[in-house]
């Protein structure tokens, strides 16, 4: 279990590196305005987007680490790899889709091709088809979260972090009996 715990954390680490390469994107295409259709606003939009990306992406790896856990889910490191692209894709797809559609659109296009993207493809990852309708569910949850976190700019920080809180509370709670010097460890004969 410890080797798992530390290749979620570094696929973490990866995937920070790719949404910062992505962020840098958007703040040059920005910059320079690409898009006639784009106003610098809807570029912001975009590059707060990418910001809260990280907290996505370990948002999903916690969720998927948990339900392992708890639910006795195997889920290979190169699984963890592949959402963690379908994630990441859809900054690359919002930024690339608004500077032709428009933020709202794109949004919409970017996050329901990657929510479908990932129903499908748990179909095959996950032990039960209630585990991918919940992973399914928690991916729509976040992605129109962020959206709202997003538009509504001067409540933005105060939302999240109350946000974050919640899911922290709810990641204690029900791990709150877990013997974590236990778990990877062959059970004792009796």
């Amino acid at each position: 279990m410890n080797q798992k715990i530390w290749s979620v954390l570094g696929l973490c680490i990866v995937f920070a590196v790719v949404l910062f390469s992505i962020y840098g994107l958007a703040e040059q295409r920005g910059y320079y305005q690409s898009s006639e259709l784009l106003s610098i606003e809807d570029y912001r939009m975009i590059i707060r987007s990418v910001k809260y990306g990280m907290v996505l992406v370990v948002l999903v790896f916690a969720s998927f680490f948990l339900s392992e856990v708890l639910q006795e889910w195997r889920i290979h490191p190169m699984q963890y790899l592949l959402v963690g692209a379908a994630l990441s894709i859809f900054y690359l797809l919002l930024l690339s889709l608004a500077e032709h559609i428009g933020f709202t659109a794109a949004y919409t296009i970017g996050a329901f091709a990657c929510i479908s993207l990932l129903f499908w493809y748990l179909h095959f990852v996950l032990a039960t088809t209630r585990g991918v309708y919940m992973m399914t569910a928690l991916l729509m949850a976040a992605y129109g979260t962020m959206f709202v976190l997003v538009k509504m700019q001067q409540y933005n920080l105060l939302a999240g972090s109350c946000l974050l809180f919640a899911a922290l509370f709810t990641v204690m709670y029900y791990t709150r009996e877990i013997d974590w010097y236990a778990l990877g460890k062959p059970a004792e004969k009796k």
